[in-house]
């Protein structure tokens, strides 16, 4: 359930992107619903096992990698790679109203859940990038002498760098240390990307705690 086309486009477009050396994406072959509403999505068989937890220094330091390679990819619309309704953890509950046509678009939106009195957010004059914004132990298939395998690219899209910290910040203890260590781990923000971190923090807060 809540298995969408929309995912399998984004999972598609993903695996023509990006280099199979660095990051292992399954190749989507179909996506279909039965009559239950249920979606399914065929894909190639991957092998490989899920590590729980995930602390390994060199395994996070490749996860960190993967995370720099995707940010090699940029777009000027935020959104999806299917440019449909953004959704996601770090756009819920308010994922229906999350379309976007520019930057400013994108940067109105998180502003528009802050209260007045809040620090506002600036992402005009930020690069886009590809995001995955589900980086956790449970979608990483390491296998011996292969690229590590990422799935579930429900929440991908292209968004400032600065999203994907952001996505660990709010899952941080969730996955023992793996969120921690991958932080110190991933390429630092450039100053003015950090200075968006907390005023988005706030406004996703925000929107956990009030109808806005």
């Amino acid at each position: 359930m809540g298995l969408t086309e929309a995912e399998a486009i984004n999972q598609s477009k993903a695996y023509e992107l990006v280099d199979p050396k660095i990051v292992r994406i399954p190749r989507v072959h179909r996506y279909f619903s039965d009559d239950e509403g249920r979606g399914y999505i065929v894909m190639h068989f991957v092998e490989g096992e899920v590590l729980e937890p995930l602390e390994d220094p060199i395994r996070i330091s490749t996860v960190a990698g993967i995370l720099d390679h995707l940010a090699s990819f940029h777009e000027l619309i935020p959104g999806p790679l299917h440019r449909g309704l953004t959704c996601g953890l770090m756009f819920f509950p308010d994922e229906g109203d999350a379309t976007f046509t520019d930057v400013k678009d994108l940067e109105h939106w998180w502003n528009s859940r802050l209260l007045p009195g809040e620090t506002v957010a600036h992402f005009q004059g930020l690069d886009l990038v590809l995001c995955h914004l589900d980086v956790a132990p449970r979608n990483i298939l390491w296998e011996d002498g292969e690229a590590p395998c990422l799935v579930d690219w429900a929440s991908a899209g292209y968004y400032p760098r600065f999203f994907e910290f952001c996505m660990q910040l709010i899952l941080e203890g969730k996955e023992g240390r793996f969120n921690r260590l991958l932080l110190d781990a991933m390429t630092q923000l450039e100053d003015a990307e950090s200075r968006q971190i907390a005023p988005v923090l706030q406004a996703w807060s925000n929107m956990q705690r009030y109808h806005l």
